[in-house]
C-alpha cells in the first residue's frame, strides 16, 4: 500500500507542476513598432460647383443648368473623359422669408421668398499638372463654389501591407534591443496588434498634414491669376504593437 500510496503521490505532483506551469503566462515583452512612408500622389479628384438663387425655381434651375453646362464643356475640352466627371451634389432649398422676434407662429407656413439651387462635379484628374487649369477655366466657365482638391495613389492596399512589415520589422528590432540590454533571451511572438493604418496628405514644407485623403480647400474666385496647386506626399502610416515571450 505504501509503494502505491508513493507512486500516486508523485503522480499528482508531477500533474499539479505541469498545470501550475500551464496557467502561468510566460514572461514577455510588449514593444510598438511604427512606419511612414512618404509617396508622391497618381491622380487627384477635385470639387466643383455651381450656386444660384433666385425668386423662382425655375429661373434659379435654369441659370444653373446654364452654367454647370458650360463647366462641363471646359472640363472635356481640357481632355478629362466623361467617365471621370459624375455630379457628386444636386440640392434645391427654399428660402424662407425673415420673422420678426416674437412673432413665429409654429402653426402658420413661412413664406418662401425664393430658391436656392447647388450642383457640384466632381473629376477625376491623372495629370497632376492640369489641376489648376481645370479650376481656373471651370471657373471662366461659371463655376462659383467652393470646392476640394483631394490627392490618392494607386494600389493602396499594397503600400498598407509594405508599411505594416516595416512596422513589424520596427518593433523586432526594437525588442532585441531591449532583451539584449536586459540580459534575456528574445522569444517567439505571442500576439500582435495593428493599431493604426491609414493615409494622409502631407506638405512637409508648408507644414500642414491632412487626415483621411487630405482635402486641400480651394476656393474657387474670379481670379485670373493662375491658381496654385501643390500635390504635396502621401503618408502611408502603420503602428502595430507586437508581444514577445522572454526566457
Amino acid at each position: 500500500m505504501k509503494i502505491v500510496r508513493t507512486i500516486a503521490f508523485a503522480l499528482g505532483f508531477v500533474a499539479t507542476s505541469a498545470y501550475a506551469e500551464a496557467i502561468t503566462p510566460p514572461h514577455s515583452i510588449a514593444v510598438a513598432g511604427e512606419a511612414t512612408m512618404y509617396l508622391p500622389p497618381d491622380y487627384a479628384t477635385i470639387e466643383l460647383g455651381v450656386v444660384t438663387q433666385a425668386p423662382l425655381v425655375g429661373d434659379a434651375l435654369a441659370e444653373n443648368s446654364a452654367r454647370m453646362t458650360r463647366v462641363i464643356a471646359a472640363i472635356r475640352a481640357l481632355g478629362i473623359p466623361d467617365k471621370d466627371i459624375h455630379t457628386s451634389t444636386f440640392l434645391i432649398q427654399p428660402k424662407y422669408g425673415k420673422v420678426e422676434q416674437g412673432n413665429y407662429d409654429t402653426d402658420q407656413f413661412r413664406t418662401i421668398v425664393g430658391y436656392y439651387i447647388s450642383n457640384r462635379v466632381t473629376v477625376t484628374v491623372r495629370n497632376l499638372t492640369k489641376i489648376a487649369t481645370i479650376i481656373d477655366e471651370s471657373v471662366k466657365a461659371g463655376a462659383n463654389a467652393s470646392g476640394n482638391v483631394e490627392f490618392a495613389i494607386d494600389s493602396l492596399t499594397a503600400h498598407l501591407d509594405e508599411a505594416r512589415r516595416k512596422a513589424i520589422e520596427t518593433a523586432h528590432h526594437r525588442a532585441e534591443v531591449l532583451t539584449q540590454a536586459a540580459h534575456v533571451s528574445l522569444g517567439a511572438a505571442l500576439s500582435i496588434t495593428d493599431n493604426e493604418a491609414n493615409e494622409y496628405y502631407s506638405d512637409e514644407a508648408r507644414g500642414y498634414n491632412y487626415y483621411g485623403n487630405g482635402a486641400e480647400t480651394v476656393v474657387v474666385t474670379g481670379s485670373r491669376i493662375p491658381t496654385p496647386i501643390e500635390p504635396g506626399l502621401i503618408s502611408i502610416v502603420s503602428r502595430v504593437t507586437v508581444v514577445y515571450a522572454v526566457h
